[in-house]
């Protein structure tokens, strides 16, 4: 599903990883989430990382940037990456970085490489760390591997917009609560976060309208 950037702000939190470039292109922090992805009950989840970065000039003139496991060395090349600009400060991101085809996303030390319209380029460094036994986890047994994971809500509109993401209301006791408050609300996901949010862990969709319609 597509995530709107604004939203996704609300649970990737930006840890500082200073880079040492005097280029014009200059990257002031790195954070990056392993997401899995549970599409039903009894199926091991899908894999894919996102990265976020802080700009200290405008994100609009981002070109391109590469992030490269450096034991690996395997590495995604983003030409076209989002764009968010907000609370006076510039990011650029991918949310869809997937493993290479049969494999898993590596862990340890990441470089980054920016490049801006400009051509100047700098760079920064990040680490991926999960525990490995979420690879072949369900939903029955994926906290067994989760260190104090929260419990976030995700809703989400027909088109698959997201709406919300975040600690669920204290009077949503049911899906119809949810959708008074979100009349253009379809589903919902059920999202688990570590702290410092390095692993998010999404639930299987519930459609809000027909399990409301039950209740």
């Amino acid at each position: 599903m597509r995530i709107k950037i604004f939203c996704l702000f609300l649970i990737f939190s930006i840890f500082s990883f200073f880079s040492c470039s005097d280029s014009e292109a200059d990257v002031v922090s790195v954070s990056a989430t392993a997401i899995f992805d549970y599409s039903e009950k009894e199926v091991v989840p899908a894999q894919r990382l996102a990265v976020f970065f802080q700009l200290a000039n405008q994100a609009q003139r981002t070109e391109s940037f590469t992030v490269t496991n450096d034991n690996s060395g395997y590495a995604w090349i983003v030409s076209n990456p989002g764009i968010f600009t907000g609370m006076n400060k510039s990011y650029t991101y991918s949310v869809n970085l997937n493993p290479p085809e049969g494999k898993e996303i590596p862990t340890g030390i990441y470089t980054v490489e920016y490049y801006d319209a400009a051509e100047s380029k700098d760079e920064a460094k990040f680490t991926v760390y999960y525990n490995k036994e979420l690879l072949k986890s369900t939903t029955e047994n994926f906290k067994d591997f989760l260190p104090n994971p929260n419990e976030n809500i995700a809703i989400y509109d027909e088109s698959g917009e997201l709406l919300f993401m975040g600690r669920a209301k204290a009077s949503w006791k049911s899906n119809a609560d949810i959708l008074r408050d979100f009349k253009l609300a379809e589903s919902k996901r059920i999202c688990y976060v570590t702290p410092g949010n390095t692993v998010i862990c999404f639930m299987p969709e519930e459609k809000l309208k027909e399990i409301s319609n039950e209740e």
